[in-house]
């Protein structure tokens, strides 16, 4: 039994409309669903006629709300090549909406994905509309990720234009150590630790919350120096802003992740290579810098 087999057995579409249709798509190469889409027929009883056809569970995605967070488990690039997206995470299985299950292509790339992420999948028949609306939101990710990036260089603009006068952002301890005002920006406390780790030729970068403070230190000469001293209360949020810069889970607190970002300082493009990981009182971060205009340098002049 086809798909228009079960329509005509459902008494949504007339035999006769059926064989219509059928030799249209014979004559025009279009698929089944434009065809009937021009005949006025709904998505939705087309996709239930699809799923019961090819036994396979049917989601529409009309009142679905998928979060940024979904769309990290598959690459862009393969959600719009294999026409696939991420929907939910239930019970530890990643729930993947699919426009075509027979694609075997398809099912090695998620089979693939699958694996690198360390979670099992289940697919669901979507609907060609509802994939391309499911897309978009992809751009709506790496718009977030593009604005945070905009806003950090702007930033550290802001900081450099500031840094000839008097009043500044921090204030130095009775230990040395530099301080944050509290209520200074998230995104200026994050652009002022990277603009001071690259004045002082630092090669790593230790963000990590202790007892009573967030304490951080650039990595010198191979020696470790607590250059800065952050109130508790902006610890997340500053975790927060690096792992979107970073493009990496926020709700991901319990297990490692890795990323990178790049931002212009002092004029020149700096890499960062960011790594997150639990510890005792709060997730820590650790950055290698890595500017690519000062290159390897030579044994004798290190």
């Amino acid at each position: 039994m086809s798909i228009l087999d079960i329509l005509v057995e459902k008494k949504i579409l007339e035999k006769k409309e059926a064989a219509s249709a059928s030799e249209e798509m014979r004559l025009t190469g279009e698929s089944l669903e434009t065809v009937l889409k021009k005949r006025g027929l709904k998505d939705a009883d087309v996709l239930n006629a699809k799923g019961e056809y090819l036994n396979i569970p049917v989601r529409s995605l009309k009142d679905q709300n998928i979060p940024f967070d979904i769309l990290k488990y598959i690459p862009e690039e393969s959600a719009m090549h294999y026409q696939f997206v991420p929907i939910s995470v239930k019970d530890n299985v990643l729930e993947v909406g699919v426009v075509d299950p027979d694609d075997i292509e398809a099912r090695d790339a998620l089979n693939f994905i699958a694996s690198k992420i360390g979670m099992p999948f289940k697919v669901f028949l979507i609907s060609p509309s509802d994939f391309n609306e499911a897309i978009t939101l992809y751009k709506g990710l790496s718009g977030e990720v593009t604005k945070a990036l905009d806003e950090l260089e702007t930033d550290i603009a802001d900081i450099d234009s500031d840094s000839g006068s008097n009043e500044g952002p921090s204030t130095m301890s009775k230990h040395g150590e530099t301080t944050i005002i509290e209520d200074a920006p998230v995104t200026k406390i994050v652009a002022t630790v990277l603009r001071y780790a690259v004045e002082g030729n630092a090669s790593d970068i230790h963000i990590e919350r202790m007892v009573d403070k967030v304490r951080v230190r650039f990595r010198v000469d191979g020696d470790l120096h607590t250059s800065l001293v952050l109130p508790i209360k902006v610890h997340d949020a500053v975790v927060a802003r690096i792992k979107i810069l970073s493009n990496m889970k926020l709700d991901e607190k319990r297990k490692p992740q890795d990323g990178r970002f790049s931002a212009r300082i002092e004029g020149r493009k700096i890499d960062f290579r960011v790594s997150t990981f639990p510890a005792y009182y709060g997730e820590k971060v650790v950055m290698r810098i890595l500017d690519q205009e000062k290159g390897v340098k030579k044994l004798e002049d290190i």
